[in-house]
């Protein structure tokens, strides 16, 4: 009776030590798995050179690359960490202080050719705030599929007057050429783009809100013209 006693003390020991062992192994596991998702320090892009940033508020750094539908071009968003365009300089003004620091936003858009190895920028400068970049492309997920230009949301003038360009002023929506040629301002100064997209004409289709008003408007993808612009009609109106 005492043997066999001793014999299930001994089993019941070592199976809270495979346990324990067990318990241990998975909570290392977890640890390396985890310590390797949140561990940036390897995988943190370096500060790009491909515009100046004197004071080193900006450091630059490239954004995903898309492909634009079918075609051979991609375009990358230049994209900093500052959150804001200063027009005009303050005295005494403490910029990093303001809380306008985030990741990412892009402040110009790369467009390359992978067959020709040609790349251009959309602009001459890093003095515009990009907010969104939208390939044009009709019966996008069929065969068929055709990429008619880019679209762009760009932020390029200080409509607030806070000498700052920022997410609070109005914005420009723009179209190009799908390696950005022939970029060309469609809408200037409104509030918020509801739906672009071609229609089944080639011709692209926007609805967009200006103020307190909301309009569409249809424009010829061929030579960049505003084809017919109507404010939509309040409910009740004939």
């Amino acid at each position: 009776m005492k043997s066999d006693k001793l014999f299930k003390s001994i089993w019941n020991i070592n199976g809270l030590l495979i346990f324990i062992g067990i318990v241990i192994s998975i909570l290392f596991i977890a640890f390396q798995i985890l310590s390797n998702i949140f561990d940036t320090s390897n995988n943190e892009q370096p500060v790009l050179n491909l515009a100046q940033d004197e004071k080193q508020e900006e450091k630059w750094s490239l954004g995903y690359p898309q492909k634009i539908g079918q075609t051979d071009i991609y375009y990358i968003p230049l994209e900093s960490e500052k959150l804001s365009i200063e027009k005009k300089r303050i005295a005494e003004y403490d910029f990093s202080s303001n809380a306008r620091y985030t990741k990412t936003r892009s402040k110009n858009v790369l467009l390359i050719n992978s067959t020709t190895n040609n790349s251009t920028w959309l602009f001459d400068s890093t003095d515009q705030l990009v907010i969104n970049i939208n390939p044009l492309i009709s019966n996008e997920y069929k065969e068929i599929a055709k990429s008619h230009g880019m679209s762009y949301e760009v932020i390029n003038s200080d409509s607030n007057g806070d000498n700052t360009l920022d997410d609070t002023d109005k914005r420009t929506f723009a179209i190009s050429k799908i390696d950005g040629s022939n970029y060309s301002e469609i809408i200037s100064g409104y509030n918020q783009i509801v739906t672009s997209s071609i229609n089944s004409e080639g011709n692209l289709f926007v609805v967009y809100i200006n103020n307190n008003e909301v309009y569409s408007m249809l424009v010829d993808m061929n030579t960049f013209n505003v084809i017919m612009k109507d404010a939509l009609p309040r409910v009740g109106s004939s």
